[in-house]
């Protein structure tokens, strides 16, 4: 197990909780406390992920790297560090350090997931000493590609083990596993088909937020491709899917779409093993049918959760 914390907003959200001074005397981080203490949850959730993807979340409440200037940041990621070394028991459980990287852009200032969870073969010696990729400039980057370059950065200076798996394709809107890359609108090249490779060795194809492996459309003739199906949009719901999107987000046509680049370039980009994630955010692991504790705190066992949908369609 990984408890994978987002990059981005890395111990903020105690200190909105707590009525931090410094945020609050932002209005809008204001209008998300009160919201907050108004057990609107939820609300403030969403408006979160919408600012981040749209680049307009309040100066304060963005992360700008792990530094000094941003206390509280660093000692959280220290927290999960130690919280993850006290629980892990070798040979009976184990439990990694690890975060997810919150790149929401996909370099055009939608909400098109491009997520990785970035997880440590290491313990927390050599964990702690290189700090988690943020998207907020200038320290970090929603570009894949760098993220692949702290990974090497990491390694190069721990010795120590780290790779990305790929996270949530279904809600990328088509960027997940390109021919063009998004950021460049260039047709991928040898170099990003070898570093992509050789950081990104699994992809997550299942998950709550819906199944990643393939879709009705790419399968017609499956029967069990339309199995936990979430295909209305991207990340924020600011884009609805169209039906062009899922060759390049799905695991199945990115593998086919793999061998086919490597006859072109020489190596196979999408050549991955597969796994399935709760992703839950409730901190509860459970994901069994008979003690179902929900995506979200606020989809906690009730009477009406069932006829609640967890997010609306887009506009």
């Amino acid at each position: 197990m990984v408890v994978a914390d987002h990059s981005d907003g890395f111990g903020l959200f105690p200190r909105l909780s707590e009525g931090d001074g410094e945020l609050l005397a932002d209005p809008t981080v204001k209008e998300w406390y009160d919201l907050m203490k108004a057990g609107k949850g939820a609300e403030v959730a969403y408006a979160i992920v919408n600012a981040q993807a749209s680049g307009t979340i309040p100066r304060v409440f963005a992360v700008e790297g792990f530094d000094s200037s941003q206390p509280g940041n660093r000692s959280a990621w220290h927290e999960v560090i130690q919280a993850a070394e006290e629980a892990n028991e070798p040979g009976r459980f184990t439990a990694f350090i690890g975060y997810e990287w919150t790149s929401n852009s996909s370099g055009d200032g939608n909400g098109n997931n491009l997520h990785r969870n970035v997880i440590y073969r290491d313990g927390g010696d050599l964990a702690r000493q290189v700090d988690p990729l943020t998207t907020a400039q200038p320290w970090g980057s929603p570009n894949p590609r760098d993220l692949w370059k702290w990974m090497a950065a990491y390694e190069e200076k721990t010795h120590g083990g780290v790779l990305a798996i790929a996270h949530n394709g279904n809600v990328s809107n088509g960027r997940m596993f390109p021919i063009i890359e998004s950021f460049t609108g260039k047709q991928i090249d040898r170099e990003y088909a070898e570093v992509r490779a050789r950081w990104e060795p699994l992809v997550e194809v299942t998950q709550m937020k819906g199944d990643g492996e393939t879709h009705p459309f790419l399968s017609p003739n499956d029967e069990f491709a339309d199995y936990e199906t979430w295909d209305k949009g991207n990340l924020d719901l600011t884009e609805a899917k169209k039906p062009t999107m899922f060759e390049f987000e799905y695991a199945r046509s990115a593998l086919k779409n793999g061998l086919r680049l490597e006859k072109e370039l020489g190596v196979n980009p999408y050549k991955f093993g597969m796994v399935g994630s709760t992703d839950t955010h409730t901190a509860l692991s459970t994901a069994d049918e008979d003690n179902f504790f929900a995506k979200v705190s606020v989809y906690e066992p009730n009477a009406t959760r069932a006829v609640n949908p967890f997010m609306a369609n887009p506009p």
